[in-house]
């Protein structure tokens, strides 16, 4: 078996070859990492990775894994600590893993001969249709690390050496070709984000057709002349994907008054702490409000999401306009587009905000990454969708610092 060796540091844009840490190296204080499969250790382990795969990270709770692993929770604190401890063991060891995934991967497609587009296209479809069958366990399990890992600093370090790992991989299968190391992140990275969405739609007939036209864009030259036929076929399979997205979005006129203040104070709940964080009592003790007053003019949990999502994407449209700097809104709304898509597996009301949430983040910096990829702002929207879902899966999965994250121009030098 191969043994993989991650090429660089989370954080970092640049560094001398095998210079991140293993597993066991990350930390001082390294979370417990268990050494010999089926000790107590690695039961609790294997109980956390199923309750966060089948309820997500944020109802990961001590109790609920003692209860699936067979232990008490007095047995899970002594042998790893706190939930904190918990998630960050389940992170580590998630590097392990993926590393024996990206080996046994790599090893079984072998290498792609260069220049060969169409058998490279084919590698990551089959990839990323694995991701919602044989590999949906670890892909759900990444998924969610990659999202929590935006919330929580303890967390990005092995999400990078997750991404790293990937990126490793397509890099084994890509030797020889031209920049290799260059498209090898990009797929890496387009790979990162598109994920939680194929282990959502990945039966979806428009959808695999749709992610085919988005891959295919990906691999382009992105210099060559944009063909209206393929466009218009593209935008068509949008089209088709989105119409529950938008029947669920047809709220009328933007909301007014309190119930626009209201929306504000959701977004910034959004930003804060996710999907997670929202229910009518949580906003109601947030804002000194009587639950009442809150459900009059937001009924249903439907209504709370959509008041602060369309709240979030208004202050996106302001926030584009800047080049530089933070921009909490716009990181929000890519996050929440991945937390929506493991939410809806779990709850199918979610499934419209996923889908609303994918093709938005795209449509609204349109005109921005089509001028710096192709000079205009009259690129294919294939092409535009797949280098912003590469961007955002090279932020999201550690590649680049946190600190360069919205510099638009530096990322696409990089991918």
């Amino acid at each position: 078996m191969t043994v993989w060796r991650l090429r660089r540091a989370p954080g970092t844009l640049d560094c001398p070859p095998h210079s991140v840490k293993t597993a066991g190296e990350m930390s001082k204080h390294a979370p417990f990492l268990p050494e010999r499969p089926g000790d107590a250790g690695s039961a609790i382990l294997d109980a956390a990775r199923e309750v966060a795969v089948e309820r997500g990270l944020g109802q990961l709770s001590l109790r609920v894994v003692a209860e699936r692993a067979g232990v008490s929770v007095g047995t899970i604190s002594y042998r790893i600590g706190d939930r904190g401890a918990l998630i960050e063991s389940l992170a580590r060891r998630e590097v392990v893993l993926t590393e024996a995934e990206a080996s046994r991967w790599a090893d079984r497609m072998g290498g792609i001969a260069p220049g060969n587009i169409d058998l490279l296209s084919d590698m990551v479809r089959a990839w990323l249709a694995a991701c919602g069958h044989a590999n949906r366990v670890p892909a759900v399990m990444q998924s969610e690390l990659l999202s929590a890992a935006y919330r929580d600093a303890r967390l990005a370090e092995p999400v990078a050496a997750i991404t790293g790992a990937h990126t490793d991989m397509w890099g084994a299968m890509l030797d020889g070709w031209d920049e290799a190391d260059r498209l090898a992140r990009r797929i890496a990275a387009y790979c990162a984000d598109e994920r939680p969405f194929s282990t959502l739609l990945g039966a979806d007939t428009d959808y695999g057709l749709l992610r085919a036209s988005t891959i295919r864009a990906l691999l382009r030259d992105r210099n060559a002349a944009p063909s209206s036929t393929t466009d218009a076929w593209h935008m068509r399979l949008v089209a088709r994907l989105e119409e529950p997205a938008r029947a669920a979005f047809d709220a009328g006129e933007p909301p007014h008054g309190a119930k626009a203040a209201i929306a504000e104070h959701i977004a910034d709940m959004l930003i804060a702490g996710g999907i997670e964080t929202l229910s009518h009592r949580s906003i109601a003790q947030a804002l000194a409000m009587p639950v009442s007053s809150l459900a009059h003019h937001f009924p249903a949990q439907r209504d709370i999401l959509l008041g602060g999502v369309e709240a979030l994407y208004r202050r996106l449209r302001s926030e584009v306009q800047h080049a530089a700097g933070e921009r909490p809104a716009g990181a929000t709304v890519i996050v929440l587009g991945h937390e929506m898509a493991l939410a809806a597996r779990r709850e199918p009301g979610f499934l419209p905000f996923a889908i609303d949430m994918r093709r938005r983040r795209a449509e609204n910096v349109h005109p921005i990454i089509s001028h710096i990829l192709t000079g205009s702002e009259g690129a294919d929207h294939a092409l535009t969708q797949a280098y912003v879902m590469a961007m955002i899966g090279f932020g999201l999965g550690g590649l680049m610092g946190r600190e360069r994250r919205y510099d638009y121009e530096e990322i696409l030098r990089r991918i």
